[in-house]
């Protein structure tokens, strides 16, 4: 540092003779020695600014990435960091995956049952290694084949695996079972944390329902899918076979789940350092402290698992594929960031598009106006708004998240899940807020989000909030499959109601521009979207039934006699799931006697019993968008005609 600084100053004074000489001998070579001065001067204050040398705080932008980083784990983090190591270990992020440890597994192993399809997969526990005896792969491939599907009269071939690895402590807990080869493959069931119960990926996951029983397990490799944001230091180790085919791994990870050395980055030489000073002050610390790092690095280190991203083949070591970013990098410099799987698939073959590419219909990530639909994608969502794009560097993820708060749920800071957060920078809004809204001061149509951030995001058997911020303007939900978040809570309205309302605003006829169906402008938006609208859609809509600010704004009265209905054709099970849990949360979880994950022949008995129930019972209030008979029943010819039109391709939503 003193050396940098004698060149600094001595910079500076050929600077200043530089300008000198401008004024007194010409223009053009005073010109050149001003110019090559400037930059020297910029130059080294660069790099003395934390480029190679690091900044007082401690923070590095360049660390090496030629050779592998030390790593110390967070236990070595404790014993000086006590309170940022305590905060941190009460998170989710810690037991994102763990081996399968007593003190991890969180599924129930007492000699459980859970029958799928005719098929009873049992989870035992022996001493402290648990199991998990289900259908055997290979054979429920061949079944898959087999006209009838499980649908037969089957015996099934079952095997006994090892749970040997968890992934997942907050919402589901995944299984993991090592092969002999080191690949670590999911199986077929998860424990649904919430609930405390057992699920069938086929159900939990976005997918149409399959006559596999292992589908939404079968090539889920943990080596190659959750490695690298679920875990620190990693390393793929991939073994290929003379032919360059990968048939295993000997993949290795510096701490399973996610230490305190991926936001901060490998510590092994600054444990080593501090040890050595024997705690007294460094002046060198290389390890990162996001709070002092520009917007675009911070948020670099939070996207490098909440963007969509695409390795640079040239910039990953192609026989280890170890992860080269360090915090404090530029994440672009090993990563290209998607906005499309069409993007994907291009760039992962080598293809590098010159501008974005338009999400197709079955996009399983992004609806059609580029809004990410899954979570894990919450970096390109906040950089989609412009709250981010004109901030001027005032946005960022750590404006509401922190990884050391006392919120493990969300990991946000004090007052960030309430209007404070919009508030930091909207304060204006606070002494307005009904004039704004529309609404009243206490309900949710005057929350920020529901409007701004609503909950158009699907993973993890639910609805979550997006991360583009964005005014509601109608064009966004035309031709785009997203729901528009005014009928997100107001569910028995049309979009034509929608138009209007939002016309009534200032500035509402840009927000409200577009042009809609005969039906779009006089059905209830969620009708139309679980007659005619994709999987994606119907999932999102299905979930809102559950809010009780939609059940609030919309009525109850109507959702018995049009669900059971609306879910006869459906062929997904995770919107059933959905829809089960809506009818579930009106009506109480003892009377909906419905098995979204039965056979279609036991369901649609299932469902004609609940429409007997319900039917006693027709919509006595007025609806004027719902498409009911005169005896408050919904009209079957206009369901019937609503469905013919459906757009149901097979569609997978990758979360």
């Amino acid at each position: 540092m003193i050396l940098v600084t004698i060149l600094l100053l001595v910079l500076c004074l050929l600077s200043v003779a530089g300008l000198f000489v401008w004024r007194k001998r010409g223009f053009k070579p005073a010109a050149l020695l001003f110019a090559f001065c400037t930059m020297a001067v910029g130059g080294f204050w660069w790099l003395s600014n934390g480029a190679i040398f690091p900044s007082p705080s401690g923070n590095i932008s360049t660390p090496k990435t030629s050779v592998e980083p030390s790593f110390a784990t967070s236990s070595a983090c404790v014993e000086c960091h006590r309170e940022q190591y305590d905060t941190w270990y009460k998170s989710f992020h810690r037991t994102m995956t763990r081996d399968a440890t007593p003190e991890y597994v969180k599924g129930n192993f007492d000699q459980a049952k859970h029958n799928y399809q005719g098929i009873e997969s049992k989870m035992t526990r022996e001493g402290d290694a648990f199991f998990m005896e289900t259908a055997d792969p290979v054979w429920a491939m061949k079944q898959a084949e087999t006209p009838g599907g499980l649908g037969g009269k089957i015996t099934p071939t079952m095997v006994k695996l090892r749970v040997d690895r968890v992934v997942g402590s907050h919402w589901l807990q995944e299984c993991l079972h090592q092969k002999p080869n080191g690949e670590f493959m999911r199986l077929p069931l998860l424990y649904h944390l919430a609930e405390n119960r057992w699920v069938h990926s086929n159900g939990s996951f976005l997918a149409p329902d399959s006559e596999d029983f292992w589908s939404q397990s079968r090539g889920a490799v943990w080596n190659e899918t959750c490695l690298f944001c679920h875990n620190t230091g990693t390393q793929k180790n991939p073994v290929k076979n003379p032919k360059g085919l990968v048939i295993g791994y000997k993949t290795t990870v510096h701490e399973l789940g996610i230490s305190c050395e991926a936001c901060h980055g490998p510590g092994g030489e600054h444990v080593a350092k501090q040890k050595a000073m024997n705690g007294k002050a460094q002046d060198r610390l290389d390890v990162v402290n996001p709070e002092g790092l520009s917007v675009a690095r911070r948020d670099d280190i939070c996207a490098r698992c909440h963007g969509a991203l695409v390795p640079k083949s040239q910039m990953w070591d192609p026989k280890t594929h170890r992860d080269p970013f360090i915090p404090g990098l530029d994440l672009s410099t090993f990563n290209h960031i998607f906005w499309s799987e069409r993007e994907q698939a291009q760039m992962v073959s080598g293809k590098i598009p010159k501008a974005h590419q338009v999400p197709e219909p079955t996009d399983g990530r992004f609806w059609g106006d580029g809004t990410p639909l899954t979570t894990a994608l919450e970096f390109n969502g906040m950089a989609l708004s412009p709250c981010y794009q004109q901030g001027k560097g005032t946005l960022s993820c750590l404006s509401c998240h922190t990884m050391h708060g006392d919120n493990p749920n969300f990991m946000l800071k004090t007052g960030m899940n309430t209007n404070e957060a919009c508030f930091q920078c909207h304060e204006g809004y606070r002494d307005k807020l009904e004039q704004h809204t529309r609404h009243g001061k206490a309900s949710a149509g005057s929350q920020c989000q529901s409007c701004h951030m609503p909950k158009q995001v699907y993973s993890l058997m639910g609805s979550h909030l997006s991360h583009r911020i964005q005014i509601p303007d109608l064009k966004g939900s035309l031709n785009t499959g997203k729901p528009h978040a005014c009928n997100l809570c107001h569910l028995d309205k049309s979009l034509g109601w929608t138009q209007q309302e939002l016309a009534k605003w200032p500035n509402g006829k840009s927000h409200s521009t577009g042009w809609l169906s005969p039906e779009e402008s006089s059905i209830a938006s969620s009708v139309l979207t679980l007659t005619q609208g994709d999987a994606r859609s119907r999932a999102i809509v299905s979930a809102a039934f559950i809010q009780p600010s939609a059940r609030l704004a919309s009525g109850e009265d109507w959702f018995g006699v049009f669900l059971p209905r609306l879910m006869r054709p459906e062929r997904y099970g995770a919107v059933r799931y959905l829809t089960h849990k809506a009818l579930k949360s009106v009506y109480g979880e003892d009377q909906i006697a419905w098995d979204p994950l039965a056979r279609p022949e036991k369901q649609a008995q299932q469902l004609q019993m609940l429409l007997r129930r319900f039917d006693a019972k027709p919509v006595s209030s007025l609806r004027p968008y719902l498409p009911l008979t005169p005896e408050g029943l919904p009209d079957e010819a206009v369901l019937k005609k609503l469905l013919k039109t459906r757009k149901d391709p097979d569609l997978t939503v990758n979360e």
